[in-house]
């Protein structure tokens, strides 16, 4: 007969072998097999996306880097924000959020409402939005005085085609309908509800230019015939 002390030895043994061996696995064995995208896909194919993070396929599900992800799904145009979390046993969860552009800032960045810059993505169409100009460290101003040009402005179905700060704080306007306004550094409020009422009443095929740095009244100069 087999001794029971060699029998518990012999399971003891044998369990510490199992143990071991799910160590081993859990240390070496589980890979990343899913990587899930979770957002708002305005600008972002899901194809695309899913392309920035072909390097996380095979990954160690207990060494892979989720700070390293985050990173690096940050730094890609047009993303405001990423959370990333692992879900057992090999899915990878990538929520993201699109920022929303809605001007270009000097010819080269992106702006969204905030006024903060953004890439400017070789894959985004930024022909339809308007074009904003300025210093460089003046973008959240031009971009508050836009919105509250283009507020004042859909009263009368007007739209900003281009809206300059020059160094010296002088702005300028570009109107979709053609027309060129200088509205100077000074009473801009007051400035502009003089251009409304001149939206209303100006034949605006017929306008070239508006100049509103006077006291109370604009200089108007025609399209020639």
């Amino acid at each position: 007969l087999t001794p029971a002390w060699f029998m518990q030895s012999v399971f003891v043994i044998s369990l510490l072998v199992v143990v071991g061996w799910g160590l081993q696995q859990v240390r070496w064995g589980w890979s990343i097999e899913q990587v899930e995208l979770e957002g708002e896909f305005r600008f972002w194919q899901a194809e695309e996306l899913a392309k920035q993070l072909l390097w996380v396929k095979e990954q160690n599900f207990l060494s892979l880097d989720v700070h390293k992800v985050k990173t690096d799904i940050e730094q890609l145009a047009l993303i405001k924000s990423v959370q990333v979390k692992k879900i057992w046993p090999d899915t990878l969860l990538v929520k993201f959020k699109e920022d929303i552009p809605v001007a270009v800032w000097n010819q080269e960045t992106l702006l969204n409402p905030q006024g903060e810059e953004l890439i400017l993505s070789n894959h985004f169409d930024a022909k339809g939005l308007p074009k904003l100009f300025g210093p460089k460290k003046k973008t959240e101003q031009v971009m508050r005085q836009f919105q509250r040009f283009q507020s004042r402005l859909l009263s009368v179905d007007a739209a900003i085609v281009s809206l300059t700060m020059n160094a010296v704080g002088s702005w300028k306007v570009e109107l979709e309908n053609g027309w060129m306004i200088r509205l100077g550094r000074q009473q801009l409020e007051q400035r502009l509800e003089r251009l409304i009422e001149l939206l209303k009443i100006l034949p605006q095929e017929k306008v070239a230019v508006v100049d509103l740095r006077y006291g109370k009244g604009a200089a108007i100069k025609w399209l020639s015939v």
